[in-house]
C-alpha cells in the first residue's frame, strides 16, 4: 500500500522496489507486471469516487499547457524567457483554468503579471483576438492567444529565418540541378531518383513554410 501511494511521487524507486516484493505470478493480474498498473489502494470494496467533469477539466488544462509549450518550441522561444498569454474559455472550464493560473504559469513558463483568463464571447476576449498574436485552438471552448511581440524579437527572428531560407534554397538548387541532369536520371537506379525527388519536395515545402513565417513577421 505504501509503495502504491508513493508511486506518483517516486515512480522509479517504487517500481524497482515493487519488483523485489513477493507477488502473484504474472498472468491476468496487471499489478504483477508493473506497479504503474496496480489499483489504487482502498479501505474497502467501495469504488473510488471519480468525476467525469473534473477529469475533463484536467484534460483541458493539460492540453492548454501542452499547446503553449509546443508554441514556445515552434517559435524557438528561449527556455528561460517568460511570455504573456490570454486564455479564452467557457463556463466551468474557464473557472478551473483561472483557479490554476499559478500552475499554468509554472508549467508553461508564463509571465505571472501578463496572464489573463476571459470568458468566451466577452469584450475582453474579442480584444485579445484583435491583437497580433499566435492563436492556439486547444479544443472546443478553449483558446489561447500569445502576443507575437512577446514570443520573438522580430529582427532577430527575421535574420534567423533568412539564414535558414538561404541554406534551404541552396540545397534545393543543388538537388534540382542533379535531377535535371540526364546523366543522373538515366544512370542512377530508380529508387535513388525517387528518393532525390522526395527530398526535393520536402525541401521545397520547408522553403515555403519559412517564407510564410517571414511574411507573418510584424
Amino acid at each position: 500500500t505504501s509503495l502504491r501511494l508513493l508511486h506518483p511521487y517516486m515512480p522509479y524507486v517504487t517500481e524497482q522496489l515493487w519488483h523485489h516484493l513477493p507477488r502473484s505470478s504474472k498472468g491476468e493480474d496487471a499489478a504483477a507486471h508493473s506497479l504503474m498498473l496496480a489499483d489504487w489502494p482502498q479501505m474497502d470494496e467501495t469504488p473510488l469516487v471519480s468525476s467525469a467533469e473534473d477529469i475533463g477539466a484536467f484534460e483541458s488544462f493539460q492540453s492548454l499547457t501542452r499547446s503553449i509549450r509546443n508554441a514556445r518550441a515552434e517559435y524557438n522561444v528561449e527556455p528561460g524567457k517568460k511570455i504573456s498569454a490570454t486564455v479564452v474559455a467557457k463556463g466551468s472550464i474557464k473557472d478551473v483554468i483561472a483557479a490554476e493560473a499559478k500552475s499554468l504559469v509554472a508549467l508553461a513558463k508564463l509571465d505571472p503579471d501578463q496572464v489573463f483568463v476571459y470568458e468566451a464571447g466577452s469584450d475582453e476576449a474579442k480584444e485579445a483576438a484583435a491583437v497580433d498574436s499566435v492563436q492556439l485552438v486547444v479544443q472546443d471552448g478553449v483558446e489561447a492567444y500569445l502576443p507575437l511581440s512577446g514570443l520573438i524579437d522580430p529582427e532577430k527572428e527575421r535574420k534567423r529565418l533568412e539564414k535558414q531560407s538561404e541554406k534551404v534554397n541552396k540545397e534545393i538548387g543543388k538537388l534540382a540541378g542533379r535531377l535535371k541532369s540526364k546523366g543522373f536520371v538515366d544512370k542512377a537506379p530508380p529508387a535513388v531518383v525517387d528518393k532525390a525527388k522526395a527530398e526535393l519536395a520536402e525541401l521545397e515545402d520547408q522553403a515555403s513554410k519559412i517564407q510564410a513565417s517571414l511574411e507573418a513577421l510584424p
